[in-house]
Parts: structure tokens; sequence; C-alpha cells
């Protein structure tokens, strides 16, 4: 609310109509730390749920961070000639761990974690070698989060498509997936990031233009009934 006073006169309202209590200034919601800083801003961040992830895949005390979630230069493929993921933690449990951490305080994995994602059926040793990499990214920023800043701005939508990121010519008739585009979009609110995405477009587009119109699309449909809510 835009005030202690506001936030206060709703509450005696709501107490007059349902059973409840003040528990004070929010500091957790659904495994989420929510902080405000003494600048007035608000901190969001999940350091339990990353121990979990680095405790998952039994990192060991000398284990070293990664600067980066993903290698710039190395694009995961279906990899069914390589060995079968074999570590003795679960790959769709880790994967599952991560989507969370991904979609509540963590954009900045979104792009790695839906490419090893695309592969929790049947992973395979790369894959397996991606995911932890994820996990030593996280390693070294683990009191890492959102910080939100609310401005007098309204909504705003940024979208972008990588046209025929996965295109690779040997693989494309086993593969189909390889011709598609992907989708990476944000929506803020008040100049706070509430809404974002990493994924493959659902269409095959033949040009960059028509993958940059998909990609605006997609992120319209999210963005839309977010402004006819308000």
């Amino acid at each position: 609310g835009p005030s202690a006073v506001e936030i206060q006169k709703i509450i005696e309202e709501l107490e007059g109509l349902y059973d409840m209590t003040d528990e004070g200034d929010i500091t957790d919601y659904l495994g989420v730390n929510v902080e405000k800083l003494p600048d007035g801003n608000i901190s969001l961040t999940q350091p339990h749920l990353i121990e979990q992830v680095i405790s998952l895949v039994n990192f060991q005390p000398k284990t070293k961070s990664k600067p980066t979630p993903a290698s710039p230069s190395k694009i995961l493929r279906k990899d069914e000639s390589a060995p079968p993921h074999k570590a003795d933690w679960s790959y769709r449990q880790l994967i599952g761990k991560l989507n969370f951490l991904e979609k509540s305080t963590r954009p900045d994995i979104a792009y790695a974690v839906h490419q090893c994602a695309r592969f929790s059926q049947s992973p395979r040793e790369s894959h397996t070698e991606a995911a932890t990499r994820i996990c030593k990214y996280l390693l070294g920023s683990r009191d890492k989060g959102l910080i939100l800043n609310p401005t007098d701005h309204s909504f705003e939508c940024y979208a972008d498509a990588d046209f025929c990121g996965l295109w690779e010519h040997a693989s494309c008739l086993e593969d189909p997936s390889t011709a598609k585009s992907r989708t990476g979009y944000v929506i803020l609110y008040a100049g706070c990031p509430l809404i974002w995405a990493s994924k493959l477009q659902g269409e095959t587009a033949l040009s960059t233009t028509e993958a940059e119109y998909i990609a605006l699309s997609t992120a319209l449909r999210e963005t839309i009934p977010m402004m006819n809510l308000v």
C-alpha cells in the first residue's frame, strides 16, 4: 500500500469481515525471503532452496564456482550416442528445484535451466554436466536474487528472439526442434520484473522478422491481461 495508515485501515476492515490476524511485515512467502533494504528497495532471495540444490548434487567443500550458468559456446542437444546420466542424484528432481528457483527470484538462469529441462526424459552425461554448471554458478551467487526498486512507470515489456539458434544440419531430420527459434521476454510493472521466460517457440519461424513477431505476440499475451487486471 502507499502508506502504513492506508494498510492499517484495510487490515481493520478485513478483521471486521474475517477471522484473521496481523502478522506484521512480510519476511517470507512460499520460500522466498522478503527484506526491505535501508534504501527503500525490496530484496527477494531463496538461500534455503539454493542450499538444497547444492546439497542435492553433493558438492565437495573445495568445489569451485562458475561465473556464468551456462557455457556461451555450447548448445545442448539430445546427444543420444553419449552415456546416460549416472550421477547419484535425480536429474528430474534437480530440474524441478531449478525451475521453481528460476521462476521465483532468479531469471538469470532461465535460459540455462530451460535448456537442461528439455532433456529430463532421457538425460545424458552432457546434460548432467550442464545442470551441474548451473549449480556451480549458484554456489558463487547463493545470496543473490531480485532487487525491486518501484518507480512511477506503468507496464513495460521487452521481447526478443533468437532465430533458429539451435539449428544443426547434421541432426535436423532426427531432431526437428533444431529448427525452432527461441523467445525471451520480461514484463515489468513500476520498473519491477513480474514475469519472464526463455522458451522455444511453438511454431517454426521462416525469418528473423517472423521470429521477432512470434516473440512479441507471446509476450503480449501475458501483458494485456495484466493491464486489464489493474
